[in-house]
């Protein structure tokens, strides 16, 4: 019984940790594409200012 719980603790783990690499990476792709629209922004107010 007690290598059930080692296994059962073991993937526990591996899923938390699974879900948080998965996270980080949505994290960097919504600050990459943040970044990417604030180039944006940045570029049409220099546009609106040189009218």
């Amino acid at each position: 019984m007690q290598t059930y719980l080692i296994a059962a603790y073991i993937i526990a783990w591996l899923a938390i940790c699974l879900y948080l690499v998965i996270l980080a990476m949505r994290i960097r792709g919504v600050r990459v594409e943040l970044a990417a629209v604030e180039e944006l922004v940045r570029e049409q107010q220099q546009q609106e200012k040189e009218l």
